[in-house]
């Protein structure tokens, strides 16, 4: 096998709380009359850093307080957090995956703890060797965790496929010198995702022909 190592991000690759995601901000829209935010739409524009995102949308934090509107996020996305499921083949491809040799980690721009926790709700902590979050709630750039923790792994990069869902997935990648796959079933369209340059695949079965062909 090429690689040995697969990073994957949690967000949209193997959790999949893309429509949890656009009800939360679509009530946060709603409460301030900024219109209505469609799943289309959100796939397109939803990017790092996630304030740009909201700026985009409307909000405006010259009268309102950043911090607050990501408190507010992340209380309402709590509540969702129940309702969401893994992405169809999560399971059963990092069982897979494990059982031929590939040790597996996670990098997140999600906050550490939040992480750690659902990932052990899950039940799936025995198949990762690392789990990298952030320090905080404001999902900003997570290249910084991921050149860390390259530096301190024994990996050599062409050993490492990062697998995620969004572009700043494959910009993380490139920053730590590693292969990366996008997956189009989470956060961001296809054809934004197609215009890296990188491989596009639509989902976990076919990630699993093209890590065992």
């Amino acid at each position: 096998m090429k690689y040995k190592h697969i990073i994957w991000d949690w967000n949209g690759t193997l959790l999949n709380d893309v429509d949890a995601c656009v009800e939360v901000v679509d009530g946060l829209m709603k409460q301030r009359k900024l219109g209505q935010l469609t799943i289309g739409r959100y796939k397109e524009d939803v990017d790092f850093p996630i304030i740009d995102f909201y700026t985009q949308l409307g909000f405006d934090f010259s009268k309102e307080s950043y911090d607050a509107l990501v408190h507010e996020y992340i209380e309402t996305y709590l509540v969702k957090l129940g309702q969401c499921q893994l992405q169809v083949g999560a399971i059963e491809t990092l069982e897979k995956l494990s059982k031929v040799g590939f040790s597996q980690s996670v990098l997140s721009a999600y906050n550490h703890q939040l992480l750690v926790d659902a990932v052990e709700s899950f039940g799936l902590s025995h198949f990762f060797t690392d789990l990298v979050g952030l320090n905080d709630y404001y999902a900003h750039s997570k290249v910084d965790n991921g050149k860390k923790w390259i530096e301190n792994s024994h990996f050599d990069r062409s050993e490492i496929l990062f697998v995620g869902d969004m572009l700043h997935d494959f910009e993380v990648a490139t920053e730590m010198g590693v292969d990366v796959v996008l997956l189009s079933c989470g956060h961001q369209s296809r054809g934004k995702l197609e215009a890296t340059g990188a491989k596009v695949l639509t989902g976990m079965a076919e990630l699993l022909v093209f890590l065992l062909k």
